[in-house]
């Protein structure tokens, strides 16, 4: 660390002594530090985890990381210094699972009537739901196709429905009906389904006794219609404000990079926004185009391989590609997993083992063993093995249960194996996302991919889903949410790890506490306050204390290890000279806070590449 403060020192004199000396340096030449940070704790994250007091940010990057008299000397008579007062500076926080926090991020399931995204239909039965969506039908312009995303705790019974109770509730209208990654399509959207290239023999088409299609639809079945029967939404005004509001949210949390899978409706969205000077944090996307696609092999011979193509300084960069699922959630009883779940929610459903979106669980029954190689290869295992010949790595990956986890790790290991690689050299890695319940075989695949796959471990152990009052975690495992997401095990195992993101109101410093203390708070921060002036016990409950981490561990995880997860730790997730400047102040000292006080620590600044995107006042 010492020499570039060395260096830019020594130049700082010598500029000083050509002065002295008459000697004219030419303007141009002379390039001061645009931000001096000093007078705090500049917690690196390097390997060492140096704590230095001040930092020197220069054209986005970092200048100069030491002693606050040494950086201060660099000060020119334009450069900003901000006086710290002993709060802690950390690197800007990497948030994963960005996809809901994108614009168009899940628009293959999302709502759409003539054009237009509407909310999910919710309501307290099937019959209801079919009521509301006969509405959005009479609003629709005659003839123009109807998305409509139904509320996934109601999968087990709607996926009983079929073209039979669809062609009645639309006769003169393409009708999609998304239930979570499956769907259910009324004739009229069927035909247009085939007509657009999925072959009536596919895996993913779901057909009767007689060897009918039944309109159920599932993998990459359903994504020819999500993706490629359905039109972009207009680019409006509106969209970019809105994307922008997220984007501002993210950044007073101090997440200065956002990664997910992405439509190419959200990249464009995004792109938009970046020549016109409104995108202020950075934006990794893994591209949809492969996934659910059951032409996928038309779209990789047709497109480049983009891995690492982006925009500006780092700006935006495509990290990979994305396939659909192998699982689901906890909400619709789909997390898929090698050891049986302890209960069958009565109203969720789903198996013992959960739901495998790859096999069509709900519909047919079928598990991943009962399929031949030929049926794996209409799958996205299939597709993953073309992405892999191709050269792309995947990334954005929806992945919670270790049944699901081991399907996708033995199909990476068997792509990297496969003979005639057109591109043999990955520019990206692996990254698989959520994560949530582990077992020996899949830490073993993971072991044995070794710096290949990263893994995002998401937070719903601490911010459990409810349906009908009762949360879906505890309901199905009970006490076995103690062996959750064993995060001290992964690590020791030397498995890449980071803490996932991607919901703005449960910030990183909210994951870090919660990995630290292993315990859940059922409250707001408005709700502790009023807790400390009523004296109102609030429920907490631990879960695994014995995988509880410290805090430069958990602080680690969500800042190089997450830039480990988007193959940018070069250039991301420490502080470090030559490295993109992306900074967050915080409110207090980090490491002085007790355990269950880190996630009351505020970002009062955050800096991407060098600008001041948030500041409190």
């Amino acid at each position: 660390m010492k020499t570039p403060i060395l260096f830019a020192i020594a130049f700082c004199l010598a500029v000083s002594r050509a002065n002295a000396q008459g000697t004219a340096i030419p303007a141009e030449l002379i390039r001061y530090p645009d931000l001096v940070l000093v007078n705090g704790q500049v917690l690196t994250v390097d390997k060492a985890f140096t704590v230095a007091q001040a930092v020197a940010v220069r054209d986005g990057k970092i200048l100069a990381v030491g002693r606050t008299d040494d950086i201060r000397r660099l000060a020119g008579p334009a450069t900003r210094v901000v006086d710290l007062a002993g709060r802690s500076v950390v690197p800007g926080f990497i948030d994963s699972d960005g996809d809901n926090a994108f614009a168009g991020g899940d628009l293959y399931k999302d709502t759409q009537v003539n054009g237009k995204i509407l909310p999910i239909v919710r309501a307290a039965s099937v019959a209801a739901m079919l009521e509301q969506v006969r509405g959005l039908v009479a609003k629709a312009s005659p003839g123009s196709p109807v998305y409509v995303r139904m509320a996934d705790e109601f999968l087990n019974d709607l996926a009983k429905l079929t073209t039979r109770e669809l062609d009645a509730l639309a006769p003169n209208n393409p009708l999609m009906l998304c239930l979570t990654t499956d769907s259910v399509v009324n004739t009229l959207m069927l035909e247009r389904a085939f007509a657009a290239g999925l072959p009536r023999t596919h895996l993913g088409v779901v057909r009767d006794d007689e060897g009918k299609p039944t309109g159920q639809l599932f993998s990459a079945a359903s994504g020819i219609v999500g993706w490629n029967l359905r039109d972009w939404p207009e680019l409006t005004e509106e969209i970019f404000v809105e994307q922008e509001r997220i984007n501002e949210r993210f950044l007073r949390a101090g997440v200065t990079t956002a990664t997910g899978h992405a439509s190419g409706y959200t990249v464009t969205v995004m792109s938009q926004l970046f020549h016109q000077g409104r995108l202020k944090m950075r934006i990794r996307p893994d591209l949809d185009f492969a996934r659910q696609n059951p032409i996928a092999d038309q779209f990789l011979r047709r497109t480049p391989n983009l891995v690492n193509f982006g925009l500006g300084d780092g700006m935006l960069r495509i990290v990979g590609a994305a396939v659909g699922p192998v699982d689901g959630a906890s909400d619709d009883g789909s997390i898929l997993t090698n050891e049986p779940k302890l209960r069958v929610h009565p109203d969720v459903g789903g198996t013992r083992f959960g739901r495998n979106k790859w096999t069509g669980t709900t519909f047919t029954g079928r598990h991943w063993t009962d399929l031949t190689e030929a049926e794996r290869s209409q799958t996205e295992a299939g597709t993953l093995v073309l992405l892999r010949q191709h050269g792309w790595n995947i990334g954005g990956n929806h992945n919670m249960g270790s049944q699901a986890s081991t399907i996708v790790l033995q199909t990476l290991l068997d792509a990297g194996r496969q003979p005639g690689l057109k591109v043999p050299v990955l520019l990206g890695r692996n990254a698989l996302d959520h994560n949530l319940i582990w077992d020996s075989e899949s830490i073993r695949l993971a072991k044995e991919l070794g710096d290949g796959v990263a893994f995002g471990l998401n937070s719903e152990l601490w911010s459990p889903r409810v349906v009908r009052g009762e949360e879906m975690l505890f309901a199905q495992y009970g006490e076995r949410l103690s062996r959750i997401q064993p995060v001290k095990d992964l690590l020791e195992a030397g498995v890449h790890v980071h803490f996932e993101g991607g919901k703005p109101d449960e910030p990183p410093l909210w994951r870090v506490e919660r990995f630290v203390t292993r315990v859940d708070r059922f409250q707001t921060r408005s709700e502790r306050a009023r807790q400390r002036s009523t004296a109102d016990r609030v429920r907490e409950r631990s879960w695994g204390k014995d995988q509880a981490i410290d805090r430069k561990q958990a602080l680690r995880m969500v800042t190089i290890a997450a830039a480990y997860f988007i193959n940018e730790e070069h250039m991301l997730g420490s502080i470090e000279q030559g490295k993109y400047a992306d900074l967050v102040v915080l409110s207090g000292d980090f490491l002085a806070v007790p355990d269950d006080g880190i996630d009351e620590l505020q970002p009062v600044m955050t800096i991407v590449g060098g600008k001041v995107v948030f500041e409190e006042r």
